[in-house]
C-alpha cells in the first residue's frame, strides 16, 4: 500500500521541483541576456571615424549640438580611452565647419579643489581636461546658462570661466557680474560676424542670481535677454542664442519654452538652440527663425533610450541666402555619440526624425525626410547684413 504524504512532505517535495525548475529557468534567462548583449553589440556601427563633408556650395557652415556633461560616468569613460575619443565620430564635421557652439553642462572642478557643494541634489562638475578636447574639436562658443553652473556655487562658476579664458573658446550666458553675464560673443568665421548669448529658465530655490559684483547665470528676465539680443542683432550677420528651458523627458516643447523662444526669435534671434529635456524635441521656423527646442543629449551618461537618442544640426548656408539645416542623427553608447548604423538603423533613425518633426508647425520648411532630415530657411538677411 502506498504510503500518504504528510502536508509537509508535500510542500518539500514541491519545493525540491520548483528549485529544479527555478535553475532550468535562470540558466535560459542567462543564455538569453548573453545573447541580448551580443546583438546589441554587432548591431552598434564600427569603430571608424565619420566622413560627413561640408558643401563646397555654402559660404558659411555651422554645426550645433545640446547637452554636454563631461563628468561623472562620461569622466571613466575618458580616463580610459581619453576626452578626444567622445569625438571619434562627429570630429571630421565639427573640425570642417566655420562655427560649432554646444551646452557645457558642468562647471570645471579639478581634482584636488576644495570647492564646496551648492545646497541641491545633484551636482555635475568635470575636469579642465574637458575643455581641450572641445578646442581640439573646434567648438567656438559654449553656453554656460544652465542649472548646473553653480552646482559648486561662486567657486566653481569662477575656476570655468577662468578656464574657458585660458582657451580659444568663448563662454556666453555666464559671467562675473550681471553685465558679464549678459554679453554676447562675437567672433568672424569665414567672413561672417556671428553673435552667441546663452538664456537660462531653469532654476532652483538656493541657486544665485547674478549682480552688479556677485557673478551668476543669464536668466530668462525679459528685460536682461531682450535688451542683449537686440543689441546683438545690431551688430552681428547672424545671432544664435541658447535656451535652456522646458521640462526634462518631455518629447514636446512647454507652451512656456514656445513663448520663449518665439520673444527671443522677434528680439532679432537667427538661430535658437534649445536644451534641458535631456531628449530631443521638434524643429520649427517662425519668421525665419530657425528654432531647435531640444536637441537633446550629445555627450551624457544617462541609459535609456530616448536619453540616447541625439542629433547634430549642420548649418549650411548658401549663396542665394538659403540656410539648409541637415539634422544628423546619432545614437549615445558608453557617452560617445556614434552615426545610427548596423541592424538597428532604420528603426533609431525613423523615431530620431520623428523626435525632430513631430510637433513641427511650419511643415513646408521640411525638404527632406526620409534617409535623411533637411529644412531649410531663408536667410538672405544675414547675407545682406554681411554687405552693408
Amino acid at each position: 500500500m502506498r504510503k500518504k504524504w504528510s502536508l509537509k512532505e508535500r510542500v518539500l517535495a514541491l519545493t525540491k521541483q520548483e528549485k529544479k525548475k527555478g535553475f532550468r529557468h535562470a540558466i535560459i534567462a542567462v543564455i538569453l541576456c548573453i545573447v541580448l548583449i551580443a546583438v546589441i553589440r554587432i548591431a552598434e556601427p564600427p569603430a571608424e571615424s565619420s566622413t560627413d563633408t561640408v558643401s563646397s556650395e555654402s559660404v558659411f557652415s555651422a554645426a550645433m549640438v545640446g547637452d554636454m556633461m563631461m563628468g561623472r560616468h562620461v569622466e571613466e569613460v575618458a580616463s580610459r580611452n581619453g576626452y578626444e575619443s567622445l569625438f571619434q565620430y562627429t570630429g571630421d564635421l565639427f573640425k570642417q565647419v566655420d562655427y560649432m557652439t554646444g551646452n557645457f553642462e558642468n562647471p570645471i572642478v579639478d581634482e584636488g579643489d576644495d570647492v564646496p557643494e551648492a545646497d541641491k541634489i545633484i551636482h555635475l562638475s568635470a575636469q579642465s581636461e574637458a575643455i581641450q578636447a572641445l578646442e581640439e574639436y573646434n567648438f567656438s562658443t559654449v553656453t554656460l546658462a544652465n542649472n548646473h553652473m553653480l552646482d559648486y556655487g561662486h567657486e566653481g562658476l569662477a575656476n570655468t570661466l577662468d578656464a574657458f579664458d585660458n582657451s580659444s573658446i568663448t563662454a556666453v550666458g555666464a559671467g562675473r557680474n550681471a553685465e558679464e553675464a549678459s554679453t554676447y560673443s562675437s567672433g568672424e568665421y569665414n567672413g561672417l560676424n556671428v553673435a552667441t548669448l546663452g538664456v537660462n529658465d531653469i532654476t532652483y530655490s538656493a541657486m544665485e542670481q547674478p549682480g552688479l559684483a556677485s557673478p551668476g547665470v543669464l536668466t530668462s528676465d525679459p528685460e536682461e535677454f531682450i535688451p542683449a539680443i537686440q543689441s546683438a542683432q545690431e551688430e552681428a550677420d547672424l545671432v544664435v542664442v541658447h535656451l535652456h528651458a522646458g521640462q526634462e523627458y518631455d518629447s514636446s516643447p512647454t507652451t512656456r519654452q514656445q513663448e520663449l523662444a518665439k520673444a527671443i526669435a522677434d528680439a532679432g534671434a537667427d538661430i535658437v538652440v534649445g536644451h534641458h529635456p535631456h531628449v530631443l524635441q521638434s524643429v520649427d521656423v517662425y519668421n525665419d527663425t530657425l528654432i531647435m527646442y531640444s536637441m537633446g543629449n550629445f555627450i551624457f551618461d544617462q541609459g535609456w533610450t530616448r536619453t540616447r537618442d541625439s542629433a547634430v544640426a549642420e548649418y549650411e548656408l548658401m549663396e542665394d541666402g538659403t540656410a539648409r539645416i541637415e539634422f544628423k542623427p546619432y545614437r549615445i553608447f558608453e557617452a560617445q555619440p556614434r552615426p545610427v548604423e548596423g541592424l538597428t538603423e532604420f528603426v533609431h533613425r525613423f523615431r530620431i526624425f520623428r523626435q525632430l518633426t513631430k510637433d513641427t508647425t511650419n511643415e513646408e520648411a521640411i525638404v527632406e525626410n526620409d534617409e535623411r532630415l533637411i529644412f531649410e530657411v531663408d536667410h538672405s538677411h544675414v547675407l545682406e547684413d554681411r554687405e552693408q
